[in-house]
Parts: C-alpha cells; sequence; structure tokens
C-alpha cells in the first residue's frame, strides 16, 4: 500500500508527513529522528499493515515548513507541535512509535501528556539526551556559539548519490535506505541538489536535563513501552544508566538489536513483527485507541 502525502496545517506552518490510511484500525504516529524524515518508517510500513499509520516530517525536516525566523528548533517545541497536529487530525489518543529524537520527544510527551498516549514504542531512545549540571554553563556557551557561527544553507549536492554517500558517514545505511532518506530531504535547483533542511536544526539546545530530570520525566511515562536498542544506546548511555533508564519506566519490555542505530530501515520485517505484537496486546487500564 502506498502512502498519501498529509498536510497538516499549524499556526505557524505546515506539518508534512506520510499516511497509510486504515479507517478502523487503530491510530499510530510516527516521529522519525533528527536530519531524517517521515521516509524512516516507508520500510517499516509494509510490516504494520494493522494499523491507521501516519509518518509525521517535524519542522524543519523534509516537506514540513521551516520555523519563522525569530523560532528555535528545541525540545518544548517539537512537543507542542505533536499535541497541536493531534488536534487538528482529530485524534484524542493515539499509539506513538518514535527512533532517536523521534523516541525522545515521545517519551516527554508521554509524560507531559498521558491521555494522549495508549502505547509508546522507542527505538534506539530512552528519554532524551542528558548533561551533568556542572556542564550547564558550557552548554549554554556552546548554544549561543552555534547560533552566531550558524549557515544559511547546507552544502549543495551533484547527484543524490553524492548526499547519499555523506549521509551514509553518520550512519551505515544501505543505500536502499540512505536514499528513501536522501530522496525526501534533497530539491532540485536545476544545477545542483540542496537539502531542503532547515540549517538552525544545527543549533545546539541552550540547556539539557541531567539524568535526574530524565529519570523523573521516564516514571511519570504511564503508556505500556516497548524499547528496542541497538548497541549504539550503551555507548552513550554506558550499561548503568540505560539500565536504570529502562526500570524507570513503569511498564516496559525491552528488546536488544544487534544491528545499528537505523535497524527500523534495515530489519524491518523483524522489527515490525515485534511492534505489531506488542501494539496488539491488551492494555489493563484505559485505550482509547
Amino acid at each position: 500500500m502506498k502512502a498519501a502525502p498529509v498536510n497538516i496545517r499549524l499556526p505557524w506552518g505546515n506539518l508534512a508527513g506520510l499516511h497509510w490510511s486504515r479507517p478502523g484500525a487503530a491510530k499510530v504516529l510516527c516521529l522519525h529522528g533528527w536530519l531524517d524524515n517521515a521516509a524512516s518508517f516507508v520500510p517499516l510500513s509494509s510490516f504494520l499493515k494493522d494499523f491507521d499509520l501516519l509518518a509525521l516530517d517535524f519542522a524543519g525536516h523534509g516537506f514540513s515548513s521551516h520555523r519563522p525566523e525569530a523560532s528555535r528548533y528545541y525540545l518544548p517545541d517539537f512537543m507542542y507541535d505533536l499535541d497541536t497536529a493531534l488536534d487538528v487530525l482529530g485524534w484524542d489518543a493515539c499509539h506513538i512509535i518514535g527512533h532517536s529524537m523521534g523516541g525522545g520527544v515521545a517519551s516527554c510527551f508521554a509524560a507531559a501528556l498521558p491521555e494522549r498516549v495508549n502505547r509508546l514504542v522507542l527505538l534506539d531512545a530512552v528519554g532524551i539526551l542528558s548533561l551533568p549540571a556542572n556542564q550547564t554553563a558550557k552548554q549554554l556557551r556552546l548554544s549561543m556559539q552555534s547560533v552566531r557561527k550558524s549557515r544559511s544553507v547546507l552544502r549543495p549536492y551533484e547527484s543524490v548519490e553524492d548526499a547519499m554517500r555523506a549521509r551514509q558517514k553518520s550512519s551505515p545505511l544501505s543505500d536502499e535506505a540512505a536514499r528513501l532518506l536522501c530522496e525526501r530531504s534533497l530539491e532540485h535547483t536545476g544545477d545542483y541538489y540542496q537539502w531542503r533542511t532547515d540549517p538552525r536544526l544545527g543549533w545546539k539546545s541552550p540547556q539539557w536535563f541531567t539524568d535526574d530530570q530524565v529519570l523523573n520525566l521516564l516514571a511519570a511515562i504511564r503508556a505500556a513501552t516497548l524499547v528496542i536498542t541497538s548497541p549504539a544506546a550503551i555507548e552513550y548511555l554506558g550499561k548503568d544508566m540505560l539500565h536504570h533508564r529502562l526500570a524507570a519506566i513503569s511498564d516496559c519490555q525491552h528488546i536488544t538489536d544487534d544491528s545499528h542505530h537505523h535497524f527500523h530501515m534495515e530489519r524491518s520485517e523483524h522489527i515490525g513483527r515485534h511492534i505489531t505484537e506488542f501494539l496488539q496486546q491488551q492494555d489493563n487500564g484505559h485505550d482509547n485507541s
């Protein structure tokens, strides 16, 4: 089934997305990682056929609008967008699948508005990025410097293949997966391919949460949660903190995958089977799907 393009009008602009519409089926919202886009979920969509599936482009990504000139791309802004988008869609609640940054946004959203999240799937994300409190001043300084040094455009490429090679340097994506992401993030100007991605996404956040704050957020999640992690999660968090974060979620199932960070694109049948089994489980509590 081919996805239909969607555009959701928000007060500041449009959020674009891909919708595999199945009226009457449980609603699932998919949130991609930083500098990815809704195409991140195209491979997985073939193995989530029992759901009304909508993958969004975050602001500044894919076909979504860039934020207004004086705006920023920080965590709460993505959460406010998500809340408004659900209102526009008329979805009181839904299941949410989030990869990487999308998983961070989804976990915070589930903590802040638990009534809007039925079940939660986090792909290589257990909460959000954190820093020790003694790094607060340094992070604020880095944020200020990143804004001052910002560029108005990102590097152009002569072909989609050149952009794919550049994308693959940051993650060991297959050619097929890299092409899916790049084709939705590029536009042809006549002479070269230019990223649609807003360069301001490279601005560093002025403030990160501490580990204790992240654990507090995870403990506030009421939705049954499936977490699937690759070795990258341990590399970033360490075994002890990964364990603490997983333990903080009151109803959590954890699966490990030996592939790389974009395992949901490369091992979509395997991952899709786990997600389907989890989303179709019956909750003991409320389920608004």
